[in-house]
């Protein structure tokens, strides 16, 4: 591990706990932690960059780090532009060199609009940040998170969870991804819950004749 992402890492986890952001203000979603997403999806930037030519792979996984270093308890549509003022702070404080940052602060600033991976000559250090922020929290991760948050709402039967599932995780949509790495690790991920569903089905018997008695 490069010791100064570490330093960087370390540097969120603790903004984060300051500002109350580590952890969800959902009530069913407990187990989300910020800073731990924040971790996968610079592994993920990692992973998904390997190989690839013309990646500022600096620039894309400092801005991964600090993407969502400005989440709070409350008004969370805005992090992203909190999440650009803490990264400047403290780049301005390390004396980081300002043409670097200021591609950091920009990266962070639209990272929450998918919508621009698609844009005609968008930078691929964008759009590998979007694929990796997209690409955490789904498939396996997905249905643990549906049967997480289905504990906490005292789910009382298997076929509740199936059906929570299918309409979450398992939810029909199209590849939001861009590269074909990324677009590969997507289809896995929906192959991983399909599967999962189908044999959950099948164990449940969904569809017997003999429920409706």
């Amino acid at each position: 591990m490069n010791e100064t992402y570490k330093e960087y890492l370390t540097y969120v986890k603790e903004y984060l706990i300051k500002h109350q952001g580590i952890e969800s203000p959902n009530p069913l979603h407990p187990f989300r932690s910020r800073f731990q997403h924040t971790i996968r999806v610079l592994h993920w930037c990692i992973r998904l960059s390997e190989g690839l030519e013309g990646v500022d792979r600096e620039l894309l996984f400092t801005a991964a780090i600090f993407h969502d270093i400005g989440y709070s308890r409350r008004d969370n549509e805005s992090h992203a532009q909190r999440s650009v003022q803490a990264f400047h702070e403290y780049a301005v404080e390390q004396g980081m060199e300002e043409g670097f940052y200021q591609k950091v602060e920009r990266l962070i600033a639209c990272h929450s609009n998918k919508s621009l991976m698609r844009e005609p000559g968008a930078e691929i250090e964008m759009v590998l940040l979007m694929e990796a922020d997209l690409m955490d929290e789904e498939g396996a991760m997905g249905i643990v998170w549906d049967c997480m948050a289905l504990g906490n709402l005292h789910a009382s039967s298997y076929a509740r969870a199936y059906y929570y599932i299918l309409e979450s995780s398992g939810k029909e949509e199209p590849n939001p991804m861009v590269t074909e790495r990324a677009k590969e690790f997507w289809e896995e991920k929906k192959g991983i819950v399909a599967r999962f569903v189908k044999l959950l089905e099948d164990d449940l018997m969904i569809g017997s004749e003999y429920f409706d008695i």
